[in-house]
């Protein structure tokens, strides 16, 4: 049976693998003046990375990634404990998926490093996806790192990166004329932000780690998708 409205998330196990994958081939692309093949390869393992759908099976829940050809077993003696984070005063990402973390945090540090290398003066293509990697990769570190419960604090984080981005770019070219483009990647921050605020997010604690499933599905579906799973795991 496939629950509706929940996918599971590439914050753990091997999804997680092909995201840090994508990061390095990522890199390697920047490094190699952004070669088409690198950037192509990079995205393509991101859409892989990503969670499809979420099936019980008897007594076996199945995370399904990669386009349906990656699947993950959890049988239900393996789970320990199920938990929504959202209904947690101190539901923070970083505290059940440090890995995830650690990942955005080598990717702000780099891009760090990339911003300051380069000199003064140059093109404007030369600073812009330093400063846009550093004003996404910060904002989703934030917003992870702040209870569900206090979205406040993440959208003044996300108002923090903003200004952050401008003071970096009038560092670099003394210039505002490159203002469009960074609107554009406030506004994505701004989505994945108003995104943590709206999805449902359900932690399942297994003996070999932890998975995480999230919807944005009517809450009348979660509801319904939980109470199957909780059925079959209290099922004698």
């Amino acid at each position: 049976m496939r629950l509706e409205g929940i996918k599971p998330s590439n914050f753990s196990g091997p999804a997680l693998l092909l995201v840090v994958l994508a990061f390095m081939i990522f890199i390697l692309g920047t490094l190699d003046f952004l070669q088409l093949k690198f950037i192509t390869g990079a995205w393509v393992l991101i859409f892989a990375s990503w969670g499809i759908s979420v099936e019980l099976e008897g007594k076996t829940l199945i995370l399904k990634y990669a386009f349906g050809l990656l699947k993950i077993k959890i049988k239900w003696e393996d789970i320990e404990e199920i938990l929504i984070l959202n209904k947690l005063d101190r539901g923070i990402f970083i505290k059940y998926f440090p890995e995830i973390g650690i990942l955005y945090a080598g990717l702000l540090i780099y891009a760090l490093y990339s911003f300051f290398a380069f000199p003064r003066d140059l093109l404007l293509g030369y600073y812009m996806g330093s400063i846009g990697v550093i004003v996404f990769s910060l904002a989703i570190l934030i917003s992870w790192s702040i209870p569900f419960r206090k979205s406040y604090y993440r959208w003044a984080g996300l108002l923090f990166c903003f200004s952050l981005g401008i003071v970096l770019i009038w560092l670099k070219i003394r210039s505002f004329e490159s203002m469009p483009l960074f609107i554009v990647w406030i506004l994505l921050a701004s989505f994945a932000t108003l995104e943590t605020d709206s999805t449902d997010y359900i932690v399942l604690k297994t003996r070999k780690g932890r998975y995480l499933l999230t919807s944005n599905a009517p809450k009348d579906k979660v509801e319904r998708a939980l109470k199957a799973i909780m059925e079959a795991l209290s099922d004698d």
